[in-house]
């Protein structure tokens, strides 16, 4: 399923879709050159918070960029072109899916509240990249 687009118009999707629109970009798609890709945009559309940095890098180079949003904000990734996937990661959800597994926050030696052995599992998919991050896909 996912989130569908325009789902999630945020302050920060409107300003992508006008930097975009004000922009220049060498490519119909918006993206190529863009200083503020289309997809970014419409990405933070359907609720991303931010967007990483090699996923704008390789959208204005041309490179296809698939966002996949099947669950919850910390299950969505980038599907990058060498197959990868960079993970969401959702302070809020984060939470959400460690109480929901049972564990416990806990003050790292930064003083930064976080579960110890990591939230767990997303309960509704049994994703285990809950912490965000890079993978091979």
């Amino acid at each position: 399923m996912g989130q569908a687009r325009y789902s999630n118009v945020s302050e920060a999707a409107v300003f992508g879709f006008l930097a975009n629109a004000l922009g220049s970009s060498k490519g119909d798609d918006g993206d190529i050159g863009s200083v503020f890709p289309r997809s970014d945009a419409e990405d933070l559309s359907k609720g991303a918070r931010f967007i990483p940095g090699e996923v704008t890098v390789a959208r204005r180079t041309g490179q296809k960029v698939e966002f996949v949003t099947d669950c919850s904000p910390n299950c969505w990734y980038w599907k990058m072109p060498d197959n990868t996937r960079i993970y969401h990661f959702d302070p809020e959800t984060y939470r959400q899916i460690g109480k929901a597994n049972g564990r416990t926050l806990q003050k790292d030696r930064h003083g930064v509240l976080r579960f110890k052995n990591g939230p767990g599992p997303c309960p509704q998919c049994g994703n285990v990249h809950t912490s965000g991050g890079t993978v091979q896909g």
